[in-house]
């Protein structure tokens, strides 16, 4: 064979392995899986009692000085008035995005199920991202 032939080869062994590890499991956050839903449902339980402070406790400093008291009411608010009070987390699913751990858990509430989405950074400990999806969540928001 001749050398053109060896460096086609290994070129193609090469992007095979770098192909192949895009295609292993998403890189978690430094906290299990049973972390993030116990601190989601701190969150989430938080809010049903409207207490803000517990509410934030896990959040990142970004996440803290961007989300105020008033916001955290309204929320409060619209989730209630659209999908009821929390009853469980359940279903979680993970994906990374630009060094963030992105975990989907499907949430039981009175009225519906909603789609939490809580971000950390990958290998990091507090929530730097948080959002709610439910069709009564999208109808009321229009």
């Amino acid at each position: 064979m001749s050398n053109t032939r060896y460096v086609s080869i290994a070129s193609l062994l090469i992007l095979l392995s770098f192909l192949a590890a895009g295609c292993g499991p998403a890189s978690p956050a430094a906290i299990s899986d049973d972390e993030v839903i116990a601190v989601t449902t701190n969150i989430l339980t938080a809010m049903d009692a409207g207490d803000y402070t517990a509410f934030t406790s896990d959040f990142s400093d970004e996440m803290l000085a961007a989300f105020t008291e008033e916001q955290f009411s309204q929320l409060r608010d619209l989730i209630f008035s659209a999908s009821g009070n929390f009853v469980s987390a359940n279903e979680l699913s993970i994906s990374n995005k630009q060094g963030f751990a992105i975990y989907r858990i499907i949430c039981k509430y009175d009225l519906e199920d909603v789609v939490v989405t809580i971000v950390f950074k990958i290998d990091g400990i507090q929530v730097e991202g948080l959002f709610f999806d439910s069709p009564n969540l999208r109808s009321a928001s229009q």
